[in-house]
């Protein structure tokens, strides 16, 4: 069972956790996977900045309060468009060019309703929306190819030996399949393994990582406005997730010197799941130019559902015999199937708004600013108190990889920073958002800051609204294939990502 957790990714914690985690190596782009609350192009357009507003579809899953704003009825849908572009430099021994991976793909952002009933007495409106939102896209794709010294056969033979276990107990998904296709020997016969490469060979290293998925939530709103000066809502949030993920390494011997000839090793996991989650937010109206706003999330309780496999082939000469295995044959592992919980980290929101101009003026606007903190280390994994095979050794390995998350990740702030001016029926907006290092210890080379940059247009009416907005994010990450034994065993990477997203929405009230 517990292999899950050594090659399980850490997605509701918005990185992917392989045994690098506990080398605290960013082995993943933690900040594409965050929940960015891209769904309205409004929203996008001011960088997400709306809390402190509302009257937008969005507060639904930023601060509820902001649906307490709404005076009529609302239906709203925001479909889109997803780039992404991934520069990846292998750093190693030699100098290499650069990988470049773009991908692109339709992005949905929400569709959703919100019933506005006006109300006698103190209590001037009750609000009810639902909302089925995207708030996070793993869609993403990058590889690298180069030659250094090293090889994942090490980290074969260290597992190897350092279980000490006879060959057919090894690990079924890496170690037992790298001894069946001749890669990793016990010459004496017992539990002592040598490999058919070594730190200090030189080889070339290649791999395609490709990722789909992403998590959608359907909020279920309750809002209302007291006396036109406080707005109090709560959203219930039942999230979605669903992710794949396909990685296919190789390693090559070119020099022809070495009875290590060649291997691949593919890896398939996907993860699915549900998760609840609730959010408490309120807004309060100090002037008719200034409101203020707060907001708390509570951690998504997921329960998620995962499988796993690998194959290897490749060839190496033992014996004085070259044995293949092939690509189309290969050594299979068995399917994992687990189960486990994760709850994702508490977050608490700050905004405030400054609205230009009066209501019935031609030229008019606001100015949003906010602030976040949730913190990273807090996330956590847990078995299933249903599941019935888990071990007490299950049970440390949850415990080893929750003090890995403790000791590898720390709190982050952010900055979000949105204006909108309104002449007449024409919107136009812009937004900028910063999210702080979440890594307790940076790795050189890799900038662990987000930045996301935004730019809007809208025309509307008393009837109906068209919003465009389009937003670019620029942020880097380090990744590495494997855990690095050594620093010549280290086949990391350095990975710029540069990804926009397009939303159109379309609304009509009522």
């Amino acid at each position: 069972m517990l292999k899950k957790i050594k090659s399980l990714s850490l997605t509701l914690l918005f990185v992917t956790a392989f045994s690098a985690v506990e080398a605290q190596i960013s082995s993943d782009a933690l900040l594409l996977s965050e929940h960015a609350h891209f769904t309205t192009a409004r929203s996008l357009g001011v960088g997400g900045a709306m809390g402190a507003l509302g009257g937008d579809m969005s507060s639904m899953f930023n601060n509820p309060a902001g649906i307490g704003i709404y005076r009529s009825s609302e239906f709203q849908i925001s479909p889109g468009l997803q780039f992404s572009g991934i520069r990846s430099t292998f750093v190693s021994d030699t100098l290499l060019p650069l990988a470049v991976n773009n991908r692109t793909g339709i992005y949905f952002g929400s569709v959703g309703f919100v019933y506005s009933e006006e109300l006698t007495g103190d209590w001037k409106n009750v609000n009810f929306g639902i909302s089925y939102s995207r708030l996070a896209s793993f869609n993403r794709s990058f590889s690298f190819s180069g030659t250094s010294t090293g090889s994942r056969i090490v980290n074969f033979t260290e597992e190897a030996n350092n279980s000490n276990a006879l060959p057919e107990n090894l690990d079924p998904f890496e170690e037992n399949l790298a001894w069946n296709a001749y890669l990793i020997d016990n010459p004496g016969g017992g539990t002592s393994y040598i490999g058919s490469a070594t730190d200090s060979n030189y080889i070339k290293k290649s791999q395609l990582f490709r990722q789909s998925g992403g998590i959608n939530e359907l909020g279920i709103c309750l809002a209302g406005n007291f006396k036109n000066k406080l707005y109090i809502g709560g959203t219930l949030g039942v999230a979605f997730m669903k992710q794949r993920e396909l990685k296919e390494y190789e390693e090559n011997e070119l020099s022809g010197n070495m009875d290590f000839k060649s291997m691949r090793f593919r890896e398939d996991r996907n993860i699915s799941g549900v998760g609840v989650n609730f959010k408490f937010g309120l807004i309060y109206r100090i002037s008719k130019q200034l409101r203020m706003g707060l907001a708390i999330h509570s951690p998504t309780a997921f329960g998620l559902n995962e499988t796993y496999d690998t194959q290897l082939s490749g060839a190496v000469i033992w014996n004085d015999t070259l044995r293949t295995t092939t690509a189309e044959n290969p050594q299979a592992s068995p399917t994992g199937k687990y189960e486990h919980n994760f709850y994702s980290p508490w977050l608490f929101n700050f905004n405030l708004g400054i609205v230009l101009g009066d209501k019935d003026a031609k030229t008019k606007g606001f100015i949003s600013i906010e602030g976040e903190y949730l913190d990273y280390s807090s996330a956590s994994f847990s078995l299933k108190a249903s599941d019935l095979g888990a071990t007490i050794a299950d049970q440390d390995y949850i415990n080893n990889v929750n003090s890995a998350i403790s000791e590898t990740y720390q709190g982050v702030a952010r900055a979000k920073i949105g204006a909108e001016l309104a002449m007449d029926k024409i919107r136009l907006r812009a937004g900028y958002r910063l999210q702080t290092n979440p890594y307790q210890k940076s790795v050189k080379g890799v900038n662990d800051f987000r930045n996301d940059i935004s730019l809007g247009f809208g025309i509307r009416n008393d009837d109906f609204f068209v919003d465009l907005a389009y937003n670019f994010t620029i942020a880097g990450f380090e990744y590495s294939p494997y855990y690095a034994t050594s620093a010549t065993n280290n086949p990391r990477t350095v990975n710029e990502l540069n990804a926009g997203v397009f939303l159109l929405s379309f609304g009509v009230r009522f």
